[in-house]
């Protein structure tokens, strides 16, 4: 036989469970209702006691903006060019929230406040704890006596701090828990105000740390430049590198003045020349003079006046005489001696501008070896100057760089004489006294726990019960049921018999009604009662001599029983002749299948097509198993109310019969013939004796079913 708890090894590794039933785990919840309301009423009632004698802790925030502080007034001399604040990042905001929360802030706040004299923050002050102490004494807990008491105040102190950022802003809020309410709020208050005070000293500590070493940089720097400078000019003085007007050194200014007297004196020259030339021409030709130095000549002026003069006389006097009269001749002899004088006068004209040329020529030629002399005199003193301007760029650097340090300077010092530098962060809004405590929010506590609790209790209940298995029907009713049904033949309930109740008082007693019920509903309200107030969950049907008349009545019961609400399972037995099997439609599987392993517990549960009930046919490949059935029936009896195995003629073989007497928890024994008949007195006895409670069942005679 296969225990209840056994399971029976098949072709897909084990015998696979039936579908959750949702009634049935409803049911046994229900059933474990003490299970679950209890632990939540009691989670209701501790919770309510736990947040009613808890001290309340109150909450206190203020929010500082992180921002940078200075304006056009504070700001640095190089930053004010900008004309923009530098942008704060998200990295800077979250380096504001770890300064707030750093040591040095959180000791001022408690040095101010005095937290040292608070018991709420210094556990050593605390009223003696009986369960701590115990704790502590196994190691479970932290000795706080072991700790300083600035330690132990630190601890308490972050314990109660918080400072975030809010999101997507550069706003940090910072939240102080007590159980003073005006505490927590003085106490974020202190906090802002030391975290800005912090900055600030910060700030106080940059800046005059920059005006000290700017001060020694300067003097050393002032040192260099006056050096540097002095070697400057002392090579200039060694080199004669002396610097005319427009910062040019002398050389370069003589040079370009000998070159621009050159470029004069050539000009000049050729000016001469060419004016020489062109007078010396008009002489050879013979042509009138017509140049600006000979008409200015006041000599030539006075000669042409006179010529004019002369020649006006002799067209006057020739108008009267012949050209041969005295006056005539004299007339043309004064004109042709003023021609020659005026000849005379334009050639020492020429030979005075070829002398002023030759004049010219050479004072360009002096002026040229002054240049070559002074040219001579800048390339010796070029590789001075170069080295000349090497120092001089060094000077200047160095001139440079002192000006820089000192503008910087000027502007530290500055700085450091304001009483209040601008901190990077200001105050939005600070903390207020709140009367609402921030813990423990009672309501949503004891919800919380309640509910908590309640879940809890009836996930347990729900799996114990999914652990003790509570399996449901598997399959809906197929399509086919209808045709299978009419193939397997219409199996009625035969007609039982309203005959006297039987005497059975020489059998062995049994605890179940012994009276022949008349119908079959009297039959299943019989089952369905039980003698002790208790509903047969398993039971067994069985024939004295005709297996068609048990499984008739088995088929009818069950429907008389799933008509009543019942879940009910049919599970054909019979070893000869499976009656109820064709039900479930042809080639159905069932025990034999489950055992072979080629069907698992969904496939061999089977839908009658006339009644809700379940069947759950022999199989195609043999007569049943007994271990197997055994095994179905324990799997089944979890899941279904009552479950009607039906087994045909009963065995006579001994251990087929023990084998079905430990299938069922009562049974039912169907006899065509008297109730003295000695087969059924001999089956009834067999049943009771093996623990059961039977009822025997008299089916119709003919003449009775005629007189009826």
């Amino acid at each position: 036989m296969v225990g209840a708890g056994d399971t029976v090894p098949t072709g897909r590794g084990r015998a696979s469970l039936v579908d959750l039933d949702l009634a049935g785990l409803a049911r046994a919840v229900w059933a474990a209702r003490l299970w679950i309301a209890v632990p939540t009423l009691l989670a209701l009632a501790g919770s309510f006691a736990l947040v009613s004698v808890r001290t309340p802790t109150y909450r206190s925030e203020a929010r500082i903006l992180v921002e940078n502080g200075e304006n056009a007034f504070t700001r640095p001399e190089s930053d004010r060019s900008s004309g923009e604040r530098a942008a704060v990042d998200q990295e800077a905001v979250l380096s504001q929230v770890q300064l707030i929360l750093s040591r040095d802030v959180a000791k001022a706040v408690a040095q101010k406040l005095d937290l040292a004299r608070k018991p709420e923050f210094d556990s050593a002050l605390r009223s003696f704890n009986p369960v701590k102490q115990v704790l502590i004494f196994l190691g479970l807990a932290e000795n706080p006596m072991r700790m300083t008491a600035e330690e132990r105040v630190l601890r308490s102190y972050f314990e109660k701090l918080t400072a975030f950022q809010v999101d997507k802003s550069r706003i940090i809020a910072i939240q102080f828990d007590s159980h003073d309410p005006v505490l927590a709020a003085e106490a974020a208050n202190m906090v802002v105000a030391q975290f800005i005070e912090a900055q600030q000293a910060n700030k106080r500590s940059q800046t005059r740390n920059a005006s000290q070493w700017l001060s020694g940089e300067v003097d050393g720097l002032r040192r260099k430049v006056e050096e540097a400078e002095g070697r400057v000019e002392s090579f200039r003085a060694r080199a004669n590198l002396f610097v005319g007007s427009n910062n040019t050194s002398l050389t370069a200014q003589q040079l370009a003045e000998v070159n621009s007297q050159i470029a004069a004196a050539r000009a000049q020259q050729s000016d001469a020349q060419t004016r020489a030339r062109l007078l010396r021409d008009f002489l050879r030709s013979g042509r009138p003079i017509e140049s600006g130095e000979v008409l200015n000549s006041e000599i030539i002026r006075r000669l042409n006046e006179q010529r004019a003069a002369a020649l006006a006389q002799l067209a006057e006097q020739s108008s009267t005489l012949g050209p041969r009269r005295p006056r005539i001749a004299e007339l043309q002899a004064q004109r042709a001696n003023l021609d020659g004088q005026l000849r005379s006068e334009a050639e020492k004209l020429v030979r005075v501008l070829e002398n002023d040329a030759r004049f010219a020529g050479a004072r360009v030629e002096a002026l040229q070896q002054n240049l070559d002399q002074v040219k001579r005199q800048a390339g010796e003193a070029s590789e001075q100057e170069v080295q000349l301007r090497v120092l001089e760029r060094e000077a200047k650097s160095l001139r440079d760089q002192l000006e820089t340090l000192l503008a910087r300077y000027r502007d530290a010092s500055a700085r450091d004489t304001l009483a209040t530098l601008p901190a990077d962060a200001r105050v939005i809004s600070r903390a207020l006294v709140s009367n609402v405590p921030a813990f423990p929010k009672k309501l949503p506590t004891i919800l919380i726990v309640t509910l908590g609790t309640l879940l809890l209790a009836t996930t347990v209940v729900v799996t114990l019960a999914l652990l003790a298995g509570t399996p449901a029907p598997a399959a809906e009713a197929a399509d086919a049921a209808p045709e299978a049904s009419h193939r397997a033949g219409d199996i009625d309930a035969p007609p039982l018999a309203a005959t006297h109740e039987p005497d059975f008082s020489d059998l062995p007693p049994a605890t179940a009604e012994t009276a022949t019920p008349e119908s079959i509903a009297a039959l299943a309200h019989l089952l369905d009662a039980g003698p002790d107030g208790a509903a047969c969950r398993r039971t067994l049907v069985v024939a004295t001599r005709d297996g068609l008349a048990a499984s008739g009545v088995a088929l009818a019961l069950a429907r008389e029983l799933a008509g009543a609400g019942r879940r009910v399972v049919m599970i054909d037995l019979d070893r000869d002749d499976a009656f109820l099997s064709p039900l479930a439609g042809p080639d159905a599987a069932g025990l034999s299948d489950l055992a072979a392993g080629a069907a698992g517990f969904g496939d061999i549960i089977h839908t009658d097509p006339q009644s809700p009930c379940h069947i759950v046919p022999a199989g195609t490949l043999g007569a049943p198993d007994a271990d197997m059935a055994a095994f179905a029936v324990e799997a089944l009896s979890r899941g279904y109310e009552a479950i009607i195995l039906s087994a045909g003629v009963m065995p006579a073989d001994a251990e087929d019969f023990d084998a079905l007497g430990a299938l069922a928890g009562d049974a039912v024994v169907v006899a065509e013939g008297e109730a003295s008949d000695p087969e059924v007195r001999a089956a009834y006895g067999r049943l009771a004796g093996a623990g059961l409670k039977p009822v025997v069942v008299m089916l119709a005679t003919d003449d009775e079913m005629a007189a009826a």
